[in-house]
């Protein structure tokens, strides 16, 4: 059902929407409620069931979706966590009910009240896209190029696209959202239109994964919903993870950084996976069976466009999402910061006059989100050797703290809930740094509880491990 805005919120005629993948449906459902139409184009065939698409080159591998996008999602969508779990999503305790396994230390284990959902992309996004095709003022239009903007007197007012083999065509609107991806043409199209182009950012990390999924098993993980077998920095590289998703199946991917990419054929790939840090992936896989052939991925760097530092800048004219800033996927980050701008256009479109004074406090908005991923993402980054860019102040320094609160979540549930709120974007880094929580953590150091959180040889959980908060 469409929603009205408040008195005083922003409302204008038409919205575009550049993009259908998960930010630019997003932007879409905030948009509808200030304009009376909203158009999305994507160049792509949208499929009209769960399905991959080639429009997301990832979209065959897992995804995270942090605790704090789930909870922006239910937001947004109030049904969407229902449709999702009655179509097979698996819902869970973010820490008591997977195994984390990073810096050579097994988090603590226990019910902490983080709620997390585990499931494909094909089906978070497809239901996300059907949702926002119920909106009665939205209209999504596939296999449409945008090739560039209709603009002039310093504002935006349209795009110029092309559907299929037909002629050019300028469409007008209020205002334009791009959220066509890393891959965006919006630097190229502000330089033709007199602008500067945002300052990039960017650490290159060479990362790439391969991804298969098998039979789930009740008895696998001993019932654990998902293992995640990072290396420990400097040297080791090499990462897997193995999530439970909707059909009662595992997607499975191991891989690592600068080059430590895992094989396609069977063979190499299990074999890859038996030289994880852990053994509680392989063991599980050696004798599932296997649902698909093994597919790669391959992530570059880190990048982050500065639109934010922007001076001067067209009106009626917005950038979202992956345009805005590419995460190393491992992390988990990208849909949960899409979801986070989504909140922030909201709040700027309540906030705003008009359209036209929209850019700048949004991107300022936007900018804010994304500080604290990209501090965690470039920074878990650079502790490995090889790692190349613009290095943030004081990197090696926090690097050597974290190494110290990853020992400590071992066995200290405060702090693993601590280090687990950060990484789900639920509360700043800082709060890893305040006085009661460093002394915690140079206490666990000091004098470490018993037992240390490792897993014997099997990659079974000692069940004392498993403690109710």
């Amino acid at each position: 059902m469409h929603v009205s805005p408040p008195p005083g919120a922003f409302q204008g005629h038409h919205a575009i929407v550049i993009g259908a993948s998960i930010s630019g449906l997003l932007a879409a459902r905030v948009l509808s409620a200030h304009f009376d139409r909203v158009t999305l184009f994507d160049r792509d065939t949208l499929p009209g069931s769960v399905a991959d698409r080639k429009g997301v080159p990832q979209g065959r591998h897992g995804h995270g979706l942090l605790a704090s996008g789930l909870q922006g999602l239910k937001r947004l969508f109030p049904t969407l966590e229902r449709e999702l779990v009655e179509a097979g999503a698996v819902s869970g305790d973010v820490i008591g009910d997977v195994r984390w396994f990073q810096h050579g230390h097994y988090k603590a284990k226990f019910r902490s009240g983080v709620g997390g959902l585990l499931l494909s992309r094909p089906l978070l996004e497809g239901t996300v896209r059907r949702q926002v095709m119920r909106l009665p003022n939205v209209t999504i239009t596939t296999g449409t190029h945008v090739l560039g903007l209709v603009a002039r007197d310093g504002r935006v007012d349209g795009v110029r696209v092309q559907r299929g083999g037909a002629d050019v065509e300028s469409v007008m609107a209020d205002v334009v959202v791009d959220a066509s991806g890393r891959a965006s043409r919006s630097p190229e199209w502000l330089e033709e239109m007199g602008y500067e182009r945002p300052a990039v950012e960017e650490v290159r990390v060479d990362l790439g994964y391969t991804t298969r999924t098998f039979r789930r098993r009740p008895s696998d993980l001993d019932g654990d919903s998902g293992a995640i077998l990072a290396p420990k920095p400097p040297r080791e590289m090499r990462v897997g993870f193995m999530l439970a998703m909707e059909g009662e199946r595992w997607i499975v991917s191991v891989g690592g950084w600068l080059g430590h990419h895992a094989p396609t054929d069977p063979r190499g790939y299990l074999e890859f996976a038996r030289t994880l840090a852990r053994p509680d992936i392989y063991e599980v896989i050696k004798d599932a069976e296997p649902l698909t052939d093994a597919v790669k991925y391959v992530f570059p760097s880190n990048l982050r466009r500065r639109y934010d530092r922007l001076t001067k800048f067209p009106a009626r004219y917005l950038v979202m999402g992956d345009a805005l800033s590419s995460f190393n996927p491992l992390y988990g980050q990208g849909m949960s910061v899409a979801t986070l701008e989504a909140l922030a256009l909201e709040e700027c479109l309540h906030a705003a006059p008009s359209v036209e004074h929209l850019w700048r406090p949004f991107f300022k908005a936007a900018g804010r989100i994304i500080e604290t991923p990209w501090t965690i993402a470039v920074g878990g980054d650079f502790a490995f050797e090889g790692v190349t860019g613009a290095r943030p102040t004081g990197t090696g320094l926090v690097n050597w703290y974290l190494d110290r609160v990853h020992r400590a979540a071992s066995t200290d549930r405060r702090v693993c809930r601590a280090f687990f709120d950060v990484a789900n974007l639920l509360q700043p880094p800082t709060t890893l740094f305040q006085p009661a929580m460093v002394a915690r953590v140079a206490r666990q150091c000091i004098f470490p509880s018993s037992p240390r959180a490792e897993v014997p040889a099997g990659g079974t959980v000692p069940e004392r491990m498993v403690e109710t908060q």
